[in-house]
């Protein structure tokens, strides 16, 4: 869990994220744009990219999963809740954002089923990979902790 907090870390993981996203979506305007346009107000110009409308959405939406990311796995406004616990309100809390921004600028119908169904879906599926690549970063990190470790023992 990240102990300390500045603004240029705050500032990366933003646009590091948001970077990611946006190639993200215009990797998928090429793909499905012409088919989903008039289904989503993602894909308004179809398979033309992100318009900028909707690129100033998902920069708001990221910095604001970010500002989750610093409430919840730091221990700068939460100090005693259980990392598990942390975890899951993120989680939840990242859903309502997401879920909050579909209605609002419209990201695809709120009432058309099959697509709450992929949407859960492939948010299941990114939290998913989040934890995964999150535990392995961590055993990582401890590995190379215990290492320096043994290496200080070693030379006292």
């Amino acid at each position: 869990m990240d102990k300390r907090f500045t603004v240029f870390g705050f500032l990366s993981q933003v646009f590091m994220i948001y970077g990611i996203t946006t190639g993200l979506l215009n990797v998928f305007c090429i793909l499905f744009g012409n088919e989903a346009t008039g289904y989503s107000t993602i894909f308004s110009l179809a398979g033309a990219g992100v318009s900028i409308a909707t690129s100033f959405q998902f920069l708001a939406a990221v910095t604001l999963v970010i500002i989750l990311r610093v409430v919840f796995m730091t221990d700068m406004l939460i100090k005693n809740m259980p990392l598990p616990a942390r975890i899951a309100a993120m989680f939840v809390s990242v859903f309502a954002v997401i879920v909050t921004f579909v209605f609002i600028f419209g990201w695809f119908p709120a009432d058309d089923p099959l697509a709450w169904v992929m949407f859960i879906v492939c948010f299941a599926v990114s939290c998913g990979v989040s934890v995964t690549v999150s535990t392995i970063a961590e055993k990582q990190e401890n590995r190379r902790l215990d290492e320096a470790l043994k290496r200080v023992k070693e030379e006292s």
